[in-house]
């Protein structure tokens, strides 16, 4: 059971620092490739069928697009705190858990064994 709980640790620490990897990448890059996503917006087949549901949509996603583009530029020159600090808690938090439940088994194989010796 120990290793069990280890082995998913260790894959969850691993699937955690490769989502870490890709968050950084994508902060860092340069936020230019947003402003391209407008042309993609005006071109998007049947828009006359969504502007009947929704009136103004492709203003409101050009306004998305605009705001994405602003955060996407100020996070990334503190990309790299950003994403250190949030990598160290989750890893943090996933070694926690770990120990604790690798506290938990232990606790509970000593309880079966004292009631095993009774």
């Amino acid at each position: 059971m120990l290793t069990a709980i280890w082995i998913i640790a260790a894959l969850l620490l691993g699937l955690w620092s490769l989502g870490a990897w890709g968050l950084h990448t994508l902060l860092a890059a340069d936020s230019a490739w947003v402003g391209d996503l407008g042309e993609l917006v005006d071109r998007v087949p049947y828009a006359e069928v969504i502007d009947r549901w929704f009136p103004g949509w492709q203003a409101l996603m050009h306004a998305l697009l605009d705001l994405a583009q602003s955060t996407l530029g100020l996070l990334g020159g503190a990309a790299p705190l950003i994403v250190w600090t949030a990598w160290a808690v989750g890893a943090t938090g996933i070694a926690l858990v770990g120990g604790f439940l690798t506290l938990v088994v232990v606790l509970l194989r000593r309880d079966e064994r004292r009631r095993a010796a009774a």
